[in-house]
């Protein structure tokens, strides 16, 4: 019986078909670069390396979306602007190959400065 409700439970949790964005982020930092700028440079970088990637624009929060090239793995970037800044969230569906993060943050480093994480509530 506990053997049942243990495949069920694993089931139930494996079929979930939320978003990437339902998650908490990876990580969370902030950046000299507007938010079409960064975004921008994030494009570039992860056409070369994903498979499809989506924008989106929803009240001037513009966001990504792809799959990760080997195993296919959600992943997205939230960019809100502050200002002439921008706040950004990465986030995974599953934990994937390091290459996409390091990917953001090398877009992040190209500000000219370090765009140390915020905390995460």
């Amino acid at each position: 019986m506990a053997v049942a409700a243990g495949i069920c439970v694993l089931l139930v949790a494996c079929s979930r078909h939320e978003g990437v964005f339902s998650l908490s982020p990876v990580f969370t930092a902030r950046s000299a670069l507007s938010a079409p700028a960064l975004t921008q440079c994030v494009v570039q970088h992860w056409e070369q390396g994903t498979r499809g990637v989506h924008r989106g624009n929803s009240d001037g929060t513009l966001t990504l979306r792809a799959q990760s090239f080997f195993n296919g793995s959600a992943i997205g970037l939230r960019v809100v602007p502050e200002g002439r800044q921008s706040r950004v969230e990465y986030f995974e569906r599953r934990h994937t190959d390091s290459l996409y993060e390091s990917m953001v943050r090398e877009c992040l480093r190209s500000d000219g400065g370090d765009a140390p994480d915020v905390p995460s509530s």
